[in-house]
């Protein structure tokens, strides 16, 4: 088979109209040499987090910020190969994962119930305070400490310069609440919303945090991260791209959650009563059903995957605090994401099923193709569809609607205009280490619609035998 003559989607590229060999999806499927390629996942190291136990009085501050879940999660590890799968599957164009049997996605009710973050509330839309002089001064009040100028720079500041007061039996109550400040803004810069230099953290998170700590739920942080994550995500599908940034435990939580084939045992269960839905998963656990760290066996189970292997409502039995439920409708908010100077479409329609919803084919991505910079020219109509995000929902009341199937209509839209596999069934299988089997399913799959193909065409029985015996011949059976 021609690796040229036979893609993995799609056959009409009205929808999908990234140039060739500008996704990374396409690095995989004409370079042989990529089937071990990973990328490399950029984020505040877990240790950083995990290597201290809090006290008390941090851990009720963290909690009456908002933050006490985000700061558990935080503390767990990353599995590179199965972000990098999942990014191969990630188009631009829709801000959805394409699979085998259509899209699905990772939604504000996602972010809401895995890290318990607020949807409701005002954009982050960017830092006021301009000047370095202001900054440190800023850091010296309200955290404690005050760096040198060296380790700033316009809008960051070196996460190493960034300091916190150990805490005591006998530390003031000022002095727990600079120590719980600037642990929210490493967690803020170096978790929820890391860059791709892994060194760096945004100071614009120390001007919102500001006054009382319980102020910081003014903020809808759950929008921002999920804005952020489909930025990064956007540059990291590029042909030409090695790291990721944002927030990826979030992503390999959405994974585990909705992924059957990807989900690793629970040893242990803990009662996390009013802690978001990602905290359960901060327990030991067992891969021994599971892939793990392998990006062969990642590509492998989502090109073979079957729409019976995706949990489309994994959160049905959880309990959450009612200012997190009470945001229930905002959910399918068909709306822009904004952080700072970037805004992305959020397109809860490309994915209803994980909204109770039957699937039938989505509407037309609003902002096209060429989207994905730093877009100040659009994020004051972004602001204004935020202001009115209650007019932009979109199905109320969903929860009375239980139809997790999609029509016959949108399978048929979604084979044509989908990309429903990565790996390309022409390269020479492995002789070393995993060997995938949908290479064999995608021969087969390919042609078995080309002898429908024929037989819908009147080809002759030679011409069908002909097609037939060379599949046979691709997937090794050469008698």
């Amino acid at each position: 088979m021609d690796q040229n003559t036979s893609r993995p989607g799609p056959v009409n590229c009205s929808l999908l109209t990234l140039p060739l060999r500008a996704h990374r999806a396409d690095r995989v499927w004409y370079e042989p040499d990529s089937k071990d390629l990973c990328l490399k996942c950029v984020n505040c190291p877990s240790a950083a987090f995990a290597d201290e136990e809090r006290d008390e009085r941090v851990k009720n501050m963290l909690a009456y910020a908002g933050f006490l879940g985000v700061e558990h999660i935080a503390r767990m590890k990353v599995d590179h190969s199965l972000i990098c799968a999942l990014v191969e599957r990630w188009r631009p164009e829709t801000h959805t994962f394409h699979l085998p049997f259509g899209e699905v996605g990772i939604s504000l009710q996602d972010v809401a119930m895995i890290l318990g973050l607020p949807i409701r509330g005002m954009p982050l839309s960017g830092p006021t305070i301009k000047g370095k002089a202001e900054w440190i001064n800023l850091c010296t009040q309200s955290c404690g400490f005050t760096p040198l100028e060296i380790d700033m720079r316009t809008s960051d500041i070196t996460l190493s310069a960034v300091t916190r007061h150990p805490i005591v039996p006998d530390s003031t109550d000022e002095e727990v609440t600079e120590h719980t400040r600037t642990l929210i803004w490493q967690l803020l810069g170096g978790f929820l919303f890391p860059d791709t230099s892994g060194t760096r953290i945004r100071l614009y998170f120390l001007e919102v945090l500001q006054g009382d700590l319980a102020l910081a739920r003014r903020w809808s942080w759950g929008s921002a991260v999920l804005g952020y994550l489909y930025h990064n995500l956007c540059n990291g599908a590029k042909w030409e791209t090695k790291q990721v940034g944002g927030c990826m435990h979030l992503l390999q939580i959405w994974a585990w959650s909705r992924i059957s084939m990807f989900r690793p045992s629970v040893l242990q269960v803990i009662q996390h009563d009013h802690l978001p839905y990602g905290c359960r998963w901060i327990v030991p656990k067992s891969y021994k059903g599971s892939p793990r760290h392998c990006i062969r066996l990642y590509r492998d189970d989502l090109d073979r995957m079957s729409e019976n292997q995706f949990d489309f409502i994994p959160y049905a039995s959880e309990t959450l605090p009612p200012l997190v439920l009470n945001e229930a409708p905002l959910w399918s908010a068909r709306v822009m994401l904004i952080f700072c100077n970037m805004a992305e479409m959020h397109y809860p329609d490309r994915f209803l099923r994980q909204f109770h919803i039957r699937q039938d084919i989505p509407n037309a991505p609003l902002t096209g193709n060429d989207n994905h910079g730093n877009r100040s020219n659009i994020v004051a109509g972004a602001l204004a569809m935020w202001a009115n995000i209650q007019h932009h929902i979109y199905f109320l009341d969903y929860a009375q609607h239980m139809f997790l199937e999609a029509t016959n209509r949108y399978r048929k839209w979604y084979k044509k205009y989908g990309m429903t596999r990565v790996q390309n069934p022409s390269h020479n299988v492995p002789t070393t280490g995993y060997t995938p089997t949908a290479h064999d399913w995608g021969i087969v799959k390919q042609g078995v619609h080309e002898v429908y193909q024929l037989l819908a065409d009147r080809a002759s029985y030679e011409d069908c035998q002909k097609r037939l015996r060379q599949m046979a011949l691709d997937v090794g059976d050469e008698e």
